[in-house]
């Protein structure tokens, strides 16, 4: 195989476009935001109470910032989290319940409350616990009418990239 003038260029800038693809696949990698974990052990009631439910208890007290702009203005916020569990690989943020102001279960009010956390976290669901009471519900969404775009796995790329090779192998 002889290589003529610019082969070496062409080989070049098709690495470059395969190491680009394989760079931004990466970098889409499955997005969480960052959950600090506590170093020590989380006490209490309401910790004892889900780790006899088979929780495991990775976190507390949650902060998240958040920026709204309207227009030339901006507003800073936070959504606030209690506790952060795991069971069966599934993540929850724990919520607890304030007796001066209980929460009325209707989809609307469930929505409104809890629905920013679960999509800002990409929590599995909430665990809205009432510790006067020593119980909790689990709250989730299943939200059937949004679609998410399916992630490009490397070989959508790379396959591509190879019928290209043969084929320009096999036209020479």
């Amino acid at each position: 195989m002889i290589l003529r003038d610019g082969d070496l260029i062409v080989l070049f800038l098709l690495l470059m476009v395969v190491v680009f693809f394989i760079i931004r696949w990466w970098k889409k990698a499955d997005y969480r935001p960052v959950l600090t974990t506590s170093d020590r052990p989380i006490r209490g009631e309401v910790p004892l109470m889900l780790e006899a439910d088979g929780f495991e208890l990775i976190a507390a007290k949650q902060r998240l910032p958040i920026a709204v702009y309207v227009g030339d203005t901006s507003y800073d916020s936070r959504l606030y989290v209690d506790f952060v569990a795991t069971r069966a690989g599934n993540t929850y943020l724990v919520v607890l319940a304030k007796e001066k102001k209980p929460l009325r279960f209707s989809g609307a009010v469930l929505r409104d409350r809890f629905l920013a956390h679960v999509l800002a976290f990409r929590a599995d669901g909430i665990l809205y616990v009432e510790p006067h009471h020593g119980v909790y519900k689990m709250v989730s969404f299943d939200v059937t009418g949004v679609r998410y775009a399916p992630r490009r796995r490397l070989a959508s790329y790379l396959i591509p990239f190879i019928l290209g090779a043969l084929i320009t192998l096999l036209i020479r």
